[in-house]
């Protein structure tokens, strides 16, 4: 039986002579393949069946192939999307991909590169038996990764502003330097600036640089990190923590292609290609006025949110080995692996410090183990579940004096968590219900409940907010209502 055979096709396309010419292509080459003719019977066709890959022309008569991706986005369905266009341009393309899109296959096209399309889309998308040998830079096996892989390959070949988000310590440098390696810019140069490690003035010289006698100590012409990357990939880290005066001459580098050096009186040209990382949320600064909204929308043209290592663990043994095996290769030691015991306590830690804790934590194991598996008593004192818990739990909630009126509590917290998992996400509500351990309907059901996103509460609601009712102690009543 071939690989085609057991996966299940949506095929969404108005045309009704192209529609059956597809579904005969596709069942020709083993797929099974369920024909829609636009975005509502696709939708009634995802919330009654399970595929396995979509294939939606872009343009159809009651939308647009963007219209449902955005739908199955907002329903938590991370279905594999191919879009069909014979309209491809830019934005187009940019929004597929933001969306959620894996692949752009712009008409006419011949149905034998649509199916080896599929055919290698679905076959990524199957569970992996042992591990590839070389892993590359991006380590990962798990669903998540192999999406970003996918993400990846797309966004390097549009040569357009990248913003990457996620946690310190994920990779968001290492999927920089991806892009670069794919991207039409690979033989230009990568040039890498954090934000956070000047001072603006200092930050200011070093992106746009300075002509001689530009101000004290600038005794000879010094060319910016925006001339150095000419040709190639500028990656701004931590762009959030970028001062506001100098966020304004970014926006106008990025929208105008040109640029002037401290103490010049003209303009230069400049070629370049800016990716833009941050640990911050910028969405919630942005609407704070902590960070300009326009440059905002300008670096959020295309976004790669990386995971942090907690919520990958199908992850974690596969990078272990890599960083054992090439921390290894470092210190002139022999191979080595990690006991299941020291595996096993792995993967009850949080990894605050995400995959570059667990690098560190690997050199440090590989260079004080004198030989043999690496054993538990490897780790630092207190490393694992027991210490990690212990450490980060707070302390218990005390009921005040005068008590507190439970249920309005409980009813704020829920709101204050609700609130606080959707600013943790970027402001999307399926991310937001992952988090909280519910469905995106759930979600959703319990913010109206709770009076829509502006009526939850910003701060954590304390005990002591919520005072007792009085209660008749007497009639054993409370608000005229008997006790039973």
């Amino acid at each position: 039986m071939s690989l085609a055979s057991t996966q299940r096709i949506l095929l969404v396309e108005d045309e009704p002579g192209l529609r059956e010419v597809l579904t005969l292509a596709l069942e020709g080459a083993g797929f099974a393949c369920e024909a829609a003719s636009g975005i509502e019977e696709g939708q009634r066709a995802l919330r009654e069946t399970t595929f396995d890959g979509v294939l939606s022309d872009l343009k159809l008569k009651d939308g647009s192939g963007i219209e449902l991706l955005t739908w199955m986005k907002e329903q938590g369905l991370e279905t594999p999307v191919v879009i069909m266009t014979a309209y491809a341009t830019t934005e187009t393309t940019v929004q597929a991909l933001n969306q959620g899109a894996v692949d752009f296959i712009t008409k006419p096209f011949k149905h034998e590169e649509l199916i080896a399309s599929l055919k290698g889309l679905l076959a990524a998308a199957e569970p992996q038996g042992e591990p590839p040998t070389d892993l590359g830079e991006l380590v990962g096996v798990g669903p998540v990764m192999r999406k970003i892989n996918a993400l990846i390959g797309k966004v390097s070949r549009a040569d357009t502003t990248v913003l990457l988000t996620g946690e310190s310590g994920t990779g968001k440098e290492v999927v920089a330097r991806l892009i670069h390696r794919y991207s039409d810019r690979a033989q230009g140069p990568f040039v890498a600036v954090n934000c956070g490690a000047f001072p603006e003035a200092l930050l200011e010289s070093e992106l746009f640089g300075f002509e001689k006698g530009a101000f004290t100590g600038a005794g000879a012409l010094k060319r910016g990190l925006f001339e150095e990357a000419g040709g190639g990939i500028l990656f701004l880290d931590e762009i959030g923590e970028m001062p506001l005066a100098l966020q304004v001459k970014l926006l106008r580098v990025l929208q105008e292609r040109r640029f002037r050096r401290l103490g010049a009186t003209e303009e230069r040209a400049v070629d370049v290609r800016v990716i833009a990382a941050t640990n911050r949320n910028l969405r919630a600064r942005a609407e704070s006025g902590a960070f300009r909204e326009d440059l905002y929308y300008r670096l959020n043209i295309l976004q790669i949110e990386m995971p942090p290592l907690r919520e990958r663990p199908e992850d974690l043994p596969v990078l272990a080995e890599h960083f054992i095996r090439r921390s290894c290769l470092k210190l002139g030691k022999p191979p080595m692996q990690l006991h299941a015991e020291t595996m096993s306590q792995l993967l009850c830690h949080r990894f605050p410090g995400n995959v570059r804790e667990l690098e560190n934590l690997m050199e440090r194991c590989v260079a004080l183990n004198p030989g043999g598996p690496i054993t538990r008593d490897l780790l630092p004192e207190g490393f694992g579940l027991s210490g990690q818990v212990e450490a980060e739990r707070p302390a218990p909630l005390a009921i005040p004096s005068e008590g507190v009126d439970l249920e309005a509590w409980i009813q704020a917290l829920k709101g204050y968590f609700l609130r606080r998992a959707l600013d943790e996400v970027g402001g999307v509500k399926t991310k937001a219900g992952k988090r909280l351990g519910m469905t995106f309907r759930a979600y959703r059901y319990w913010m109206a409940e709770l009076g829509g996103l502006e009526a939850l509460p910003k701060e954590f609601p304390w005990p002591a907010d919520f005072p007792a009712p009085v209660v008749d102690e007497g009639s054993g009543t409370e608000g005229g209502k008997s006790e039973v």
